[in-house]
């Protein structure tokens, strides 16, 4: 392919200090797309890396096909993926993931189904989760379709339907590429990124959504830094429901639809929220985020009367108290925390990995010249001899704090 002939497809790949992830996804799609002959690119966008990203991009960028770019400061993953799908220059342009694959010949199925239909300016499909840890493989689709469904260009109705019923998730599109010019840019605040682009897609074009999936998209790996979706469940699922709303007013604009229809949306998206509420707090006690656990509990049973069973919230209101004022004797002076003996290894064990590094079982032998020290105490009896200015960290006090 000439660097002047515009490609049919673009791989848009945004990364960040993964370059393990980011040569397995260029070998793999350099392979495969040429085997297939279908014209492409690879946009490679560097969210300026400081491991050996930026030298593994230069090794590669011989290839016609890579077209790699470097952000002059790191922006954060977001704006990397609306900067990697502006920089797209083919006629239709695909979102991954570093650590994600495409399923090449479904990409290339659903390019011809909008090659042949100028109407459709988006396909959107599940995605397949990939468990990416050694001996892992495919899990199964992020949601399930049984059949093609097709929305309109401007039928907002359609997709807000199609979205509350089936509990669908926007995310992985192929977009032409006339339709991402106008859809696609940084997200905007309180909004899901993935909500605000369909819904800007359709005032432009048809969107067709297939059962099948067309990449597979790791869900659990063996990177210790937590996955995008993971971490988009967890800590912003707040803006699924700001999704929503920016999706529901754009069907309620030309004031067409019964009066009471409005009413009846606060509920069904309540629902739609209750269910990615409780991935979140599943995700966080699998995390051991006790605190965000703690929240998400009660943030439910606004509208649920029992997110969980008793002894399950008992244990994460305790566990809350217990990571808060760990948490707070940490940041007392940066040195280990001295935990009271009384405190089990069991309890311990229960608190995040972040907070179980900083703390110690040793009580050090130390004069009053030295600085103070941070003690967690589960009795007002440890320590033995406190000095003026230690830390002392009161558990239970802490405990009564998560009501």
């Amino acid at each position: 392919m000439s660097s002047i002939d515009p490609p049919v497809l673009s791989i848009c790949v945004p990364t960040y200090n993964r370059q393990y992830m980011l040569e397995r996804n260029v070998s793999f799609h350099l392979d495969a797309f040429r085997r297939l002959g279908i014209p492409f690119e690879i946009v490679i966008v560097d969210d300026c890396s400081t491991d050996n990203t930026a030298a593994y991009i230069q090794s590669i960028s011989h290839h016609p096909e890579i077209n790699a770019y470097r952000r002059a400061s790191n922006a954060g993953f977001l704006s990397n993926y609306a900067f990697a799908m502006q920089r797209a220059r083919g006629q239709y342009a695909v979102f991954l993931g570093d650590d994600d694959l495409l399923i090449p010949e479904k990409v290339i199925e659903y390019i011809r189904l909008m090659v042949n239909d100028k109407q459709i300016g988006m396909v959107q499909a599940p995605w397949m989760l990939v468990d990416g840890r050694p001996g892992g493989g495919d899990m199964q689709p992020f949601y399930h379709l049984s059949y093609p469904t097709r929305h309109a260009k401007g039928d907002f109705h359609s997709m807000l339907e199609f979205i509350l019923e089936r509990h669908i998730f926007p995310e992985f599109m192929i977009i032409r590429r006339d339709v991402l010019a106008k859809a696609i840019s940084s997200p905007t605040p309180f909004i899901f990124w993935a909500f605000l682009y369909t819904t800007r897609a359709l005032d432009k074009a048809d969107i067709l959504f297939m059962p099948e999936p067309f990449a597979r998209v790791t869900a659990v790996s063996d990177d210790p830094r937590l996955q995008q979706g993971n971490k988009e469940c967890m800590f912003q699922w707040d803006t699924y429901r700001g999704g929503l709303e920016y999706l529901a007013s754009q069907a309620l604009r030309d004031g067409r639809l019964p009066a009471d229809y409005r009413a009846s949306l606060m509920h069904r998206i309540t629902q739609f929220m209750l269910q990615r509420q409780a991935v979140a707090m599943r995700l966080h006690v699998n995390a051991q985020n006790w605190v965000e656990a703690y929240i998400m509990y009660h943030r439910m049973a606004a509208y649920h009367p029992s997110p969980l069973p008793p002894e399950s919230y008992d244990q994460i209101r305790k566990l809350a108290g217990i990571a808060t004022a760990a948490t707070e004797a940490i940041a007392f002076n940066g040195e280990p925390v001295i935990v009271e003996p009384i405190v089990d290894d069991a309890t311990i064990n229960l608190l995040s990995p972040s907070i179980r590094e900083r703390l110690s079982r040793e009580i050090p032998q130390f004069d009053r010249s030295d600085k103070p020290r941070a003690f967690l105490r589960f009795t007002q009896n440890f320590p033995a001899n406190p000095g003026p200015k230690d830390g002392l960290f009161d558990i239970l006090t802490y405990i009564e704090q998560f009501v």
